[in-house]
């Protein structure tokens, strides 16, 4: 029993709480990463990759409010 004790009394307390706060870290990172990607293929069509509307539309309008009235955007929407 005194290997056992003296084995648990070698990790220590910092290395016991260290341990303890980076697993739920590292999951969250995890999840985080996850959801970033999930959020960014919505905002594209599968099958040709490029912006949907609603994407486009509010990434024209942020380049016009940039660039004001010396650009012209002009939109296609094509369907098979």
């Amino acid at each position: 029993m005194s290997s056992l004790l003296r084995a648990q009394g070698r990790i220590g307390q910092r290395t016991l709480s260290l341990t303890t706060a980076a697993v739920p870290l590292t999951g969250w990172a995890a999840h985080a990463v996850t959801l970033r990607r999930q959020l960014a293929a919505t905002r594209r069509d599968p099958l040709t990759g490029l912006l949907r509307r609603d994407a486009y539309t509010a990434r024209a309008r942020r380049f016009l409010a940039r660039h004001g009235d010396d650009v012209a955007v002009v939109m296609v929407d094509v369907d098979p």
